[in-house]
């Protein structure tokens, strides 16, 4: 069992640094195991190297998942670990919580996650190890009559060659003098498992919110399910790492004012390399692209022309990056943007991750 833990902390990374940018240029593959997975398992914390303190670049005020500013101080307790995030912007609002579906619902600034504060805690006894995570935000503009608030919980579980995470959305609101938004409970699950370099993974996402005015007139009523299953083939040696993979991914939105039906089933497909050029720098990449012999995006709504393509549109995103090692201190930083596929001074580490290893 030990030697398949062994395995399994190998093929996550050929760097036991980690941040935000790293993930970015490896396509957050699922295989890897970073400071950055802590946030869906939470019992990752003790995979990534020991004790250490990142932080993230990014904006103050954005709707946007993940280009917010953050950070995170991971300390060992004897056999338990404690961790501290802040300005973590959590699936558990923003992403199942989905309060993109009416993004102007309040403000660019307000509709996510204000001050968003995570507190983690776990134990690990021989090959086994969880971790729990508590997530809170709040925010009141008593002037404007603007409020946001969100908890919710994670928990998650690596024993041998399996891991296993759970996270629950509890309450997720969003209200305005002329709106109420008030998300379901959401739910996700994810497990995987590792055999010899490969990695065998699936998981679920069940989502749902409503918006309403001040009069309580329904707006919207919407719910998601997400299911996604797939593998990964790492090869490393001489500590760098080449690594492909493929995913089924299926997708059911539903929203019961408008009468609207959307379903999603593709097959994205990956790869990446991470490679220590020297002693004291890595570069990464990766390439994307929903493989055009399955991808399947159709659109119905009562009393309107159906949409439908298959295949979709072009897909394929590149993306780069850079670390920069110094003892216990790593810089990690994007050089490409994924979407604009350009390179230029605004793109050039317009995504920056420090992280130090106690």
């Amino acid at each position: 069992m030990k030697k398949l833990l062994v395995i399994a902390v190998a093929l996550a990374s050929v760097n036991a640094f980690g941040s935000r940018a790293r993930m970015t240029a490896l396509g957050s593959s699922p295989h890897l195991v970073d400071t950055q997975t802590v946030y869906t398992n939470p019992s990752d914390m003790f995979y990534v190297g020991g004790d250490y303190v990142t932080v993230e670049s990014g904006l103050t005020t954005t709707a946007t998942q993940n280009a917010n500013a953050e950070g995170m101080v991971v300390r060992s307790m004897g056999d338990a670990k404690m961790g501290l995030s802040l300005g973590h912007q959590s699936t558990n609002a923003s992403d199942w919580g989905l309060r993109s579906f009416a993004p102007n619902l309040t403000g660019p600034a307000n509709a996510n996650q204000q001050n968003p504060l995570e507190l983690s805690y776990g134990m690990k006894t021989g090959d086994m190890a969880w971790g729990g995570t508590l997530v809170y935000s709040n925010y009141n503009d008593k002037v404007n009559d603007e409020k946001e608030s969100s908890t919710g919980a994670r928990f998650g579980m690596r024993m041998g060659a399996i891991d296993f995470s759970v996270g629950l959305g509890l309450v997720n609101t969003v209200d305005t003098a002329a709106t109420k938004y008030k998300g379901t409970i959401g739910l996700s699950g994810n497990v995987g498992y590792t055999m010899e370099n490969m990695y065998a993974f699936a998981g679920v996402t069940n989502a749902g919110a409503k918006l309403e005015n001040a009069a309580g007139t329904e707006l919207a009523n919407f719910t998601r399910m997400d299911i996604q299953a797939g593998v990964v083939s790492s090869n490393k040696k001489d500590g760098n790492e080449f690594f492909y993979g493929a995913k089924l991914f299926s997708r059911a939105d539903k929203e019961t004012i408008a009468d609207t039906k959307t379903t999603i089933l593709n097959l994205p497909i990956w790869m990446g390399l991470e490679v220590e050029a020297s002693s004291w720098m890595a570069f990464r990449g990766s390439l994307t692209q929903n493989l055009v012999l399955l991808d399947n995006t159709k659109t119905e709504t009562a009393g309107t022309a159906t949409t439908e393509t298959a295949p979709g549109a072009n897909s394929t995103t590149a993306a780069f990056g850079a670390g920069l090692k110094f003892n216990k201190l790593t810089v990690d930083g994007t050089i490409l943007a994924t979407g604009l596929q350009t390179y230029s001074a605004t793109a050039l580490l317009s995504q920056v991750g420090v992280t130090y290893m106690f």
